[in-house]
């Protein structure tokens, strides 16, 4: 089984769970840094939207939301909260082409093995129109690891760099480490980055 089918095993057992702990997580300086470069109505695309409490937020706000969540339990749970579709699809599926203003992944992509990753991103940023704005967010470690079922994508700032300027042009506004938002793991950090495609 690969980590990715792994990961999404232990998603599809521990949906009920997983939903009910992270949408009540408040996001909100998160949201301000992203929603800062976008217009009212631009359209975003929510890739691993999850519990979809962020494309909830997006859309009481004015944007546009496409939600996004491979995971059929976690996607039915989402559609049934949000009151919308939700596309069963992960950043494999992602073949438009200057279609999102913006694309925010968080805590989606680190299911990704490297390799994996770094292919991907090319593909976010065929997506995004010029100027569009993509935030993604990682567990902060030079590690990977495999936790209760799950495969984590660990981040650094070198080694996430590394992965952009190897296989985009994204000009990057932003990177900086905050803790878990869960107060029960506010000792765990993590790493957030905000680019943009410039053409």
């Amino acid at each position: 089984m690969t980590s990715f089918a792994s990961t999404q095993k232990f998603y599809s057992e521990n949906a009920e769970a997983f939903f009910k702990e992270t949408l009540p997580l408040d996001l909100t300086t998160s949201y301000k840094i992203f929603l800062s470069k976008l217009e009212r109505e631009s359209l975003i695309l929510d890739l691993g939207c999850g519990s979809g409490r962020d494309s909830n937020y997006f859309r009481k706000l004015g944007y546009l939301v496409e939600s996004w969540e491979p995971n059929e339990k976690l996607a039915s749970l989402a559609e049934k909260y949000l009151e919308w579709p939700v596309k069963r699809a992960s950043s494999f599926e992602l073949q438009n082409k200057g279609k999102y203003n913006g694309i925010w992944a968080s805590a989606s992509l680190l299911h990704l093995e490297l390799k994996n990753f770094c292919e991907t991103l090319p593909r976010i940023e065929s997506a995004l129109k010029s100027g569009g704005v993509f935030y993604s967010s990682f567990k902060l470690g030079s590690k990977d690891i495999h936790k209760e079922g799950r495969f984590f994508l660990m981040m650094t700032e070198e080694r996430l760099l590394s992965c952009i300027h190897k296989m985009t042009k994204f000009k990057i506004l932003e990177i900086r480490r905050r803790p878990d938002h869960r107060p029960e793991r506010s000792a765990e950090n993590w790493l957030e980055c905000m680019a943009i495609r410039e053409s």
